[in-house]
């Protein structure tokens, strides 16, 4: 993890410094990935310590502040708030990919039965173009099927649109968004 503090208004001792770098790292348990940066810096006005922090994961983006009469507290104060953010973030994380709440993780796992919680719930994409994967998907109760398009590679969904036609939608080329187009049943 790559770590910057700053120290505005004030000089930081080098113990001081340590002591709370052990306890930033000890933030990666916490994170269902691993951490990229994390910049904080602590202020030093009328007699408080102000400490913020951003923290950054692939994607994703944490802030915290928190201040106190003396450094360490207000380092320790930001650092719990990071940690209960990141746990929330690892549980939704986690719900997700175990199918929880719905969604495309459940949908997914189809009959697959209880998993054992040794790790996230994977699936391979089958290949098939547009034409094909209506045709599988006409003949089944399934509210979408999700496949690889061949012809560009991208991940692409057949639906059950609310009127009983069918609906497509495939993912931009730059990962934005997923483009929705309407297919003949």
């Amino acid at each position: 993890m790559q770590m910057e503090i700053k120290a505005r208004h004030f000089t930081l001792g080098k113990e001081q410094r340590e002591v709370m770098e052990a306890a930033l790292e000890k933030l990666e348990k916490f994170s269902p990935r691993p951490v990229q940066s994390l910049n904080m810096t602590i202020d030093h006005d009328a007699g408080r310590f102000t400490a913020d922090s951003v923290l950054h994961l692939k994607a994703h983006e944490f802030r915290a502040n928190a201040d106190g009469m003396e450094p360490e507290i207000a380092v320790a104060a930001m650092i719990e708030n990071l940690r209960a953010q990141l746990a929330k973030f690892k549980g939704k994380i986690s719900g997700k990919q175990k199918g929880e709440e719905g969604g495309l993780g459940r949908a997914m796992m189809g009959d697959l039965g209880d998993l054992d919680d040794d790790g996230p719930l994977a699936f391979v994409l089958k290949d098939m173009d547009v034409s094909t994967a209506k045709e599988s998907f006409q003949g089944t109760e399934d509210p979408f099927l999700v496949f690889r398009n061949v012809e560009n590679s991208r991940v692409a969904v057949i639906y059950r649109r609310e009127d009983g036609g069918l609906g497509h939608m495939e993912s931009m080329a730059d990962g934005e968004s997923m483009a929705d187009g309407k297919t003949e049943d």
